[in-house]
């Protein structure tokens, strides 16, 4: 089994519907090539987290590094791992609500993940809730 994990910004800001239709078509394909994970945004930066068969992973990164839709696109690790983290999920999403943390999103997704695992993808999480924090207080400066 083997894992990748990539951090990506989107070209522009997607609505609702081009995230839904994004993940359908991500979830097809990773269905149709035994691969599983989980993407974790808040629409200005991604994360990615894919696991499966090693060819058919860097495929899909490969796939993924060619969009026109990505860019800044960061591979932080690929490794093998013992087991799958996310073996239910073709691919599982979440993303910051208006109201909300990512961090409290994402808690519950990876609370059956090895410790490492779970740590790198809340500390994503809590970073971007940071930024949304830090963004939101300098509007509020300049207003």
């Amino acid at each position: 089994m083997y894992c990748l994990v990539y951090m990506s910004s989107p070209t522009h800001e997607m609505d609702d519907e081009e995230v839904r239709a994004l993940l359908g078509r991500a979830k097809r394909n990773n269905d149709r090539n035994g691969i599983t994970g989980i993407l974790i945004h808040d629409r200005r930066r991604y994360l990615q987290y894919l696991e499966g068969g090693e060819a058919e992973v860097e495929a899909t990164f490969a796939r993924i590094s060619a969009d026109t839709r990505h860019r800044a696109i960061i591979r932080l690790h690929g490794l093998t791992i013992s087991r799958r983290q996310f073996p239910g999920w073709a691919m599982a999403c979440k993303m910051s609500g208006a109201d909300g943390s990512l961090k409290a999103c994402v808690e519950p997704l990876v609370k059956d993940c090895d410790r490492d695992v779970a740590e790198e993808l809340l500390k994503f999480a809590e970073a971007r809730d940071r930024a949304a924090c830090d963004q939101t207080a300098r509007a509020d400066r300049r207003t």
